[in-house]
C-alpha cells in the first residue's frame, strides 16, 4: 500500500498507491487505477547527540516548535550553582582552599562561580530549552563573560 516516504525539512510525505487503498477500505465501485494518493503532515526534525527523532505535532501543538534543550548545558549551569553554593557557604575560605578540599581545579571552580552570576532570564530559557542555537556548553564555559546582565544577554545572543 505505501510505495514512498519521503522527509522533508518540516513534513513527511507518504505516498499510497490508490488501488491498494480502496481495496483495503473494501470500496466497491473504486475504478480501477494506479493513481498514487500523497499524504503530507507537518513535522519537527529535533536531534539530540546522534539521535534524531521526527515527531508529529497533535492538533494542539499545529505549529509548537518543542524546545531544545541541551542536557550539557543545563548541567553545567546547575553545577555553577553547586560551585557557588560552596563559596558562599565557606566565605573566610580562598577559592584555592575550597577547590582543594573538594579535589576540584581552581581555575574551573573559578569559572562555575562566574556562571552562576548569569542575568537569571538567561538561566530560565536555558533551562527551558529557548537558549540560541549556538549556545553550549562548551561556549559558556570558555567565553570571558561579562558582570552585567544586559551585556551578557547581548553576549549570548539573547538581545
Amino acid at each position: 500500500m505505501v510505495k514512498r516516504i519521503d522527509l522533508h525539512e518540516g513534513c513527511i510525505e507518504i505516498m499510497l498507491d490508490g488501488q491498494a487503498v480502496a481495496d483495503q477500505l473494501e470500496i466497491c465501485g473504486a475504478p480501477q487505477n494506479t493513481e498514487l494518493l500523497e499524504i503530507m503532515v507537518p513535522a519537527v526534525r529535533i536531534r539530540r547527540g546522534q539521535q534524531l527523532r521526527l515527531i508529529i505535532p497533535g492538533k494542539d501543538q499545529d505549529d509548537a516548535v518543542p524546545p531544545k534543550r541541551n542536557q550539557k548545558l543545563i548541567k553545567l549551569v546547575a553545577d555553577a550553582f553547586k560551585a557557588r553554593d560552596l563559596v558562599v557557604e565557606s566565605p573566610e575560605k580562598s577559592l584555592n582552599k575550597i577547590a582543594s578540599e573538594q579535589g576540584r581545579c581552581r581555575t574551573r571552580l573559578g569559572k562555575l562561580v562566574r556562571i552562576s552570576c548569569l542575568a537569571p532570564d538567561i538561566v530560565t530559557a536555558i533551562v527551558a530549552g529557548q537558549q540560541p542555537e549556538d549556545l553550549t556548553a562548551n561556549r559558556l564555559a570558555h567565553i570571558d563573560l561579562p558582570p552585567a546582565w544586559p551585556e551578557q544577554r547581548e553576549m549570548l545572543g539573547f538581545s
